[in-house]
This record gives C-alpha cells, sequence and structure tokens, in this order.
C-alpha cells in the first residue's frame, strides 16, 4: 500500500475521508500506466466504536478505469503522518489504467456495523507528463 491519509486531507498515493461531509480536500494524480493500491480512511465518518462491515462499492466516472475488489483494512496500517489506521475503519483497492488527460470522481460506498451507509467521493487526475 503507498499509504493513507488523516483525516480530511489526501496524500499521493492515498484517498482520504473528507470531512463528515463526502469529499476529499486534496486530488491524487496518476500515470496511466501506473497500478495502485489505494486506500480510504473513514475515521472521520464513523463514529465510538464504529466499524466497516460491508457491503462495500467504489466507482469511477466517467468509465475507462480498471478498479479492483474493494476490501476492508484488516490490521492497523500506518498512515503517512506517523498514525495509525485501525482495523476496520478503511477500505483498500486497486486502480488501473485510464486515458490522460482526465479527471475521475471516485465514489467509495461503505456499509457499517451500525447499519449506516457512509460515502466518500474523492478525485484522479490522469497525466501522462
Amino acid at each position: 500500500m503507498t499509504g493513507l491519509a488523516g483525516s480530511g486531507g489526501v496524500r499521493p498515493g492515498s484517498l482520504g475521508a473528507g470531512s463528515p461531509g463526502v469529499g476529499a480536500t486534496r486530488r491524487l494524480v496518476k500515470h496511466p500506466r501506473e497500478s495502485l493500491l489505494l486506500a480510504v480512511d473513514f475515521r472521520a465518518l464513523l463514529g465510538d466504536g464504529e466499524l466497516i462491515s460491508g457491503p462495500l462499492e467504489v466507482l469511477a466516472e466517467p468509465a475507462g478505469l480498471e478498479l479492483g475488489t474493494p476490501t476492508i483494512l484488516p490490521a492497523g496500517v500506518a498512515d503517512p503522518l506517523g498514525g495509525t489506521l485501525p482495523a476496520g475503519c478503511g477500505v483498500q483497492f486497486r486502480v488501473a489504467g485510464g486515458v490522460a488527460p482526465a479527471e475521475h470522481r471516485l465514489t467509495c460506498v461503505v456499509g457499517t456495523t451500525r447499519g449506516n451507509t457512509r460515502v466518500t467521493v474523492c478525485r484522479l487526475l490522469l497525466r501522462a507528463e
């Protein structure tokens, strides 16, 4: 995995959960030939003791990206800011392909242990330079 974002930001190689709203604050940039394992941090959207339980879905608009099957992060993963994402608070998936230049909207939808459905929307820029 290339990294995780803390509450609200997006770091290169990762997606953030955004604020308690649905949008992340920065965009991820990828080359069309790269295949990246990305992680979405949902901590800012989960209540105390609430975890991601599924179902999980990741959508890309417009079409053209190859998206791997999303999975719940099973163990604590270090983030680039020196913290650790607890098990059950993040989702990871692989993204590959695409044609540059383009901007895609990645929508990650998860179910939680409290029966909630949480959504994060992030931007992915494809650049060939």
